[in-house]
C-alpha cells in the first residue's frame, strides 16, 4: 500500500489509493457480534460503582 502525506491549513492528510481504502473501511464495518457485546459490557461496567481497595481489605478481614 502506497501512502502520500500532505499538510494543508496546518492539518495533516493521508491519501491512500482507493482500493485500500475500501479494503480498510470495509474492516473497520467488519466488527464481529462477539466485539460489539463486549464494547457494550465494558460501558456498562463503566457506569457501575466502583468498591475501593480499602472496603475490600474491610471484608476480606485483611
Amino acid at each position: 500500500m502506497t501512502v502520500q502525506t500532505i499538510r494543508l491549513a496546518g492539518k495533516r492528510f493521508v491519501i491512500v489509493p482507493e482500493k485500500d481504502f475500501r479494503r480498510l473501511r470495509k474492516q473497520a464495518e467488519d466488527i464481529s457480534a462477539q466485539d460489539k457485546g463486549d464494547i457494550a459490557e465494558a460501558k456498562r461496567r463503566e457506569r457501575e460503582p466502583s468498591v475501593s481497595l480499602e472496603a475490600v481489605r474491610k471484608r476480606l478481614g485483611l
